[in-house]
């Protein structure tokens, strides 16, 4: 008997696909997903809406695009590489629309979106853009969305924006810089973690959406569950899915506390090696440290304040002289050591994001802008197999980057 068939499911509840047949209605994600209808049906100029990452963003966003009210309406462009310049940008939300240019002129493009924008405005269609991961646009990009926005007639926006991001792209906002752009954003939305209550009944909805069964998570668990995912929806699935597998190896169809014990160690494995790793790095270092420092205590030993050389028999105490031959080797000097090189890394794209831990998912704690030389202090594989370094900024700051936008370098 396999998984499904031994809960009596018709499929996984707790897939991480942002699926729309799964949407949960909570009260921050209903606000979000109502707030989103009201932009496009106001016509509005832009929309923002942040949450932490697996709070679903991008679930909200593809229950938005297969609303029946919308599907014959809306006509959209998805930008899911973020990191591009105003000129990739806009080339990239045309190709999406599927808008043919005769060259690659910005006053060409502009004149060709202008032309799209109209048509479809007496349709009866709205344009909107959609940016996924926006906190990763660069400001130029930021300000050439601000310009766009600008194509209106004398009545109505012709072009919707939605700016989909993590919660610093918010803090992006409060920049001098950007000020302008964050005065035109009418429509604003937060996604957050789900309350004690709405993670019970988030898993019973996910359950019953996928065919009810036989399965059941009694109190304990759910509890531990929302302890665990602290209300994020990617990890509440997560968690629950591995926990549903314990069961179905315990033959059991009620998960329990224990299941949950289960399933939160073998999720955690990746990062409780990734611990590890700093630990005998922390452990290794001190010990280089304190070696270090027992050479230089010995050395002051030997000297009295005012530079006189102490005695043999203080040092230590005396040996035997052994009888020398007439002929002594030729003192035999130890290789000199090879001074290290540091490592450097320099920024290849326009904006790269410095992070908490090796993991895009990790929060943002600086950014470096192109060409900043960054020096490394520690490197490790992800699990996908790219590279990240453990750098610091020219101001001091401290992050990991990740080896795909940067070059790396050797200074003396």
């Amino acid at each position: 008997m396999d998984y499904l068939e031994f809960f009596a499911l018709k499929e996984d509840p707790f897939r991480l696909t942002p699926d729309p047949f799964y949407f949960y209605p909570s009260e921050s994600h209903n606000e979000a997903l109502s707030s989103l209808n009201y932009m496009i049906e106001q016509k509005e100029g832009f929309f923002l809406v942040t949450g932490e990452c697996g709070t679903g963003k991008t679930t909200l966003l593809n229950t938005f695009l297969n609303t029946n009210k919308w599907k014959d309406r809306i006509v959209t462009a998805m930008v899911l590489t973020p990191r591009l310049s105003p000129e990739e940008f806009l080339l990239t939300v045309l190709e999406d629309l599927n808008v043919k240019i005769r060259n690659t002129n910005k006053n060409e493009i502009i004149k060709a979106f202008r032309d799209f924008l109209v048509e479809n405005s007496l349709l009866g269609k709205r344009v909107v853009i959609i940016v996924d991961e926006a906190q990763n646009l660069p400001d130029e990009t930021l300000e050439e969305l601000r310009l766009l926005s600008n194509l209106e007639t004398e009545k109505e926006k012709l072009i919707q924006i939605v700016l989909v991001g993590q919660p610093e792209l918010r803090k992006r906002l409060l920049l001098e810089n950007l000020k302008q752009l964050s005065q035109r954003i009418t429509v604003r939305a937060e996604l957050r973690p789900l309350t004690e209550t709405e993670i019970s009944d988030y898993i019973n909805y996910r359950l019953i959406k996928a065919g009810k069964g036989s399965v059941s998570f009694d109190e304990k668990s759910k509890k531990l569950i929302l302890k665990l995912s602290k209300g994020v929806p990617r990890l509440i699935n997560l968690i629950s899915s591995r926990a549903m597998m314990a069961a179905y190896l315990d033959t059991c169809q009620v998960i329990r506390k224990r299941h949950v014990m289960y399933a939160i160690r073998h999720v955690s494995d990746s990062h409780l090696n990734a611990e590890k790793r700093r630990a005998v790095i922390k452990y290794a270092l001190a010990a280089v440290l304190l070696l270090s420092a027992l050479g230089v205590l010995t050395i002051n030993l030997t000297s009295t304040p005012g530079g006189k050389t102490l005695p043999a028999a203080v040092v230590a105490p005396a040996q035997p002289v052994p009888n020398l031959p007439a002929t002594q080797p030729a003192e035999v000097k130890p290789p000199e050591k090879e001074v290290p090189q540091k490592k450097g890394a320099v920024v290849a794209v326009d904006t790269a994001n410095l992070r908490e831990k090796p993991s895009l998912d990790s929060e943002i704690v600086t950014w470096a802008s192109k060409g900043a030389e960054l020096e490394i202090k520690e490197e490790v594989t992800a699990q996908e197999g790219g590279k990240w370094y453990r750098v610091k900024s020219p101001e001091g700051r401290e992050g990991w980057i990740s080896g795909r936008v940067v070059e790396l370098s050797e200074n003396n």
